[in-house]
Order: structure tokens, then sequence, then C-alpha cells
């Protein structure tokens, strides 16, 4: 399960085929512990690879490894669509789109304006349908970015650096750290991390915290009760 889910991280995200590692290299579609050997070898003896066309002359390369791998691997070289998870194969009718409103491929990636003349259909046909033409002009917007979402940082409380700062009554920033069936356990910033007990989640009957609450979500929590000695933080959710 842990394989399948790398998979499907790394086929999503896309791997830099200059700096990647041999292990990584092994859960790209296409691509086996053989020729992901390969690719490092051949990288370590020629040089960073400048194009994805480079792959061919990797050895045991052939053509159906490239088709299945190619989208999957980034290269910053001279062709910004190397950098991109367009495919190999749909090259030509995205320099055909910069060709006919006269600018280079480049410029047609970086100039959101410039993509918004393009119409679609008029490069349909029997290879290519317009929900893939569509995906390839999302692609277009987003050369060597990482499609995974930002991750929102919390600001903890500055002024609260151990559990002997922590009085009761203070409202704090945190964020759940776990989510059992009494309740959640919240990080706000130091060592001990507080229960929210899940009498304390919200007014009136919670049936399962996880109703609530999610891993990782950012609440705010009223320091209900500190217990120094035994290292308790005990914490609400109640008109916060």
């Amino acid at each position: 399960s842990l394989d399948t889910v790398v998979v499907s991280c790394v086929n999503k995200v896309g791997v830099d085929l200059n700096t990647a590692s041999h292990h990584l290299l092994t859960y790209v579609s296409g691509l086996g512990p053989q020729l992901a050997k390969n690719i490092v070898s051949y990288r370590a003896e020629n040089g960073t690879f400048t194009s994805r066309k480079d792959l061919l002359k990797v050895p045991r390369m052939g053509a159906k490894a490239f088709e299945q791998s190619a989208g999957f691997l980034r290269v910053r070289g001279d062709n910004p669509l190397d950098n991109t998870a367009v495919h190999p194969e749909a090259y030509k009718v995205v320099e055909r789109m910069a060709k006919d409103l006269g600018v280079s491929t480049q410029v047609l990636i970086a100039d959101a304006d410039t993509r918004k003349k393009i119409e679609l259909k008029n490069y349909i046909d029997k290879d290519l349908g317009l929900p893939t033409l569509t995906d390839i002009l999302a692609e277009l917007e987003k050369p060597g970015r990482d499609p995974r979402s930002e991750v929102k940082v919390l600001d903890f409380d500055e002024s609260i650096r151990t559990i002997g700062d922590l009085r009761e009554g203070m409202v704090l920033p945190g964020i759940v750290t776990n989510v059992t069936n009494f309740g959640a356990f919240v990080d706000i910033g130091i060592k001990e991390n507080g229960l929210v007990h899940i009498s304390e989640l919200k007014e009136g009957y919670v049936a399962n915290p996880a109703d609530i609450l999610k891993l990782h979500q950012h609440v705010r929590v009223r320091v209900a009760s500190v217990d120094v000695p035994r290292k308790r933080i005990q914490l609400s959710m109640k008109n916060t």
C-alpha cells in the first residue's frame, strides 16, 4: 500500500531527471530498478540531461519505456516544455499554437493573456480531443511548479514558550496532532500537547470527535486547566 501511494505521489508531482536518486526513479511509471540505475550511471558519465530526448541514449531505454515515463520526468533545458507535464508527443501541437499566435513556445508558457487567445477547437484531430487539449493548456499554466497545494503555516503565540507560561483562560492558536474517541490532542507551540476532551469540543453532544476535527487542522483553544508537575494541559474549544 505504501509503494502504491509513493508511485501515485511521484507521478503526480513529477521528478527532476538531473537530481532524482536511483531509488526515487524506480517509482516513475515505465522505469524499473535496472533502467533507473542506467539513468543514474548515464548521468554520472555524461553530465546532466539537457532534454527529455537524451533519455533515449540511456542503455535499454526503449520507445515504450520512454513513452510511459517521459511525461513524469522534468528537465530544465533549452526546451521549456521539458519542464512541464506535457508529454513529448504533444509538443508539436503546442508549437503550432505558439506559431499561430506569432510567439515563441517560451512566451506562450509565460504569458497568460496570450494563452487565453488559443482556440482549442482548432487543434482537435483524431489523436487529440478537447479534454486532452484542455489538460495540455492547464499544464502550460504551471511549468515546473509543484502541483501540491501550499501548506498553511500556523503562527503560535510567541509569548508561550513552556507549560509554566500558561494561565487558565488564555485563548491560543493550535494545530490538531491526534484525534481519538475521547477527544483531540492539540499542539500549542510548546513541548506538551493539550487535550480537548470530547465534551469540550463544542456546545452540545458530540458522538465522534472525528466529525468535528481532522488531523493538522488549525484551531483556537482556551486553556481550561494546567497541571505543571504532571505536565497536563486541559483545553476547550467552547466560546473561542
